[in-house]
């Protein structure tokens, strides 16, 4: 994947050899959909330059310079570039210079021109969080199985009278006639009568009737069903 290039006449500069796919941009960027398994990676000049520091390599085709930001602390310049996982070949542009960084590892072209040099390595994916069980590990549960059992009901339990009917139960609205002084309206219910169906006990014979209060914000509404008896 390295660049295979002469150095011109002007500036050193290696020629640009025509490799297929796309080129990454600094801090992150993507402008290829190829480049969706990149890997971050850092580059740094520590030598000194007077105004701008540029890096170009075989991981752009040689034909996109991405600039480097200088460091107030160390005056150092530098930037993370995204290129997908290879051995790639790269060179500085310091000042408009062709540059080789002397700390970092070198190597030649087929033309024998020397570049810096480096192997992207795919990035590994992160080892899966152990699941709560797996910690746990043989741990007695809080619950374990032998609190639970299944016993069967008494006999005796079938024979008894059914639980008395709470006495409040028995004032609702359609067993309550208004007061006279109330004219047709009717009281306010009870909140323990909501949403439970009565059966009318004053009732014609041959008629029967279920009526139900419900309560929506601030009013009540009674709903009440009336339905043939049904004959013996």
């Amino acid at each position: 994947m390295g660049a295979t290039g002469s150095k011109d006449k002007l500036g050193g500069s290696p020629s640009v050899p025509q490799m297929a796919g796309g080129m990454p941009g600094a801090a992150g960027e993507m402008q290829s959909p190829e480049l969706k398994c990149a890997v971050p990676v850092a580059f740094r000049w520590h030598h000194a330059a007077q105004r701008e520091v540029y890096v170009v390599g075989s991981f752009s085709n040689w034909q996109t310079k991405i600039r480097l930001t200088r460091e107030p602390e160390t005056d150092a310049y530098s930037t993370v570039v995204q290129i997908v996982p290879g051995i790639h070949q790269y060179k500085f542009i310091v000042d408009g210079e062709w540059r080789c960084a002397q700390d970092q590892p070198r190597c030649l072209d087929s033309v024998g021109n020397e570049n810096n040099c480096l192997e992207v390595e795919e990035a590994e994916a992160p080892e899966p969080e152990p699941l709560e069980e797996d910690q746990m590990g043989k741990e007695e549960p809080p619950s374990p199985r032998s609190s639970y059992n299944c016993q069967s009901v008494d006999p005796d339990e079938y024979i008894k009278d059914p639980p008395a009917m709470p006495p409040h139960l028995g004032f609702a609205l359609l067993n309550q006639p208004p007061k006279k002084s109330q004219g047709s309206l009717l009281a306010v219910p009870n909140h323990s009568t909501l949403n439970h169906s009565y059966i009318c006990r004053s009732l014609p014979e041959g008629l029967s009737a279920v009526g139900m209060t419900c309560r929506f914000r601030g009013k009540f509404v009674t709903t009440v069903f009336y339905s043939p008896a049904p004959t013996q």
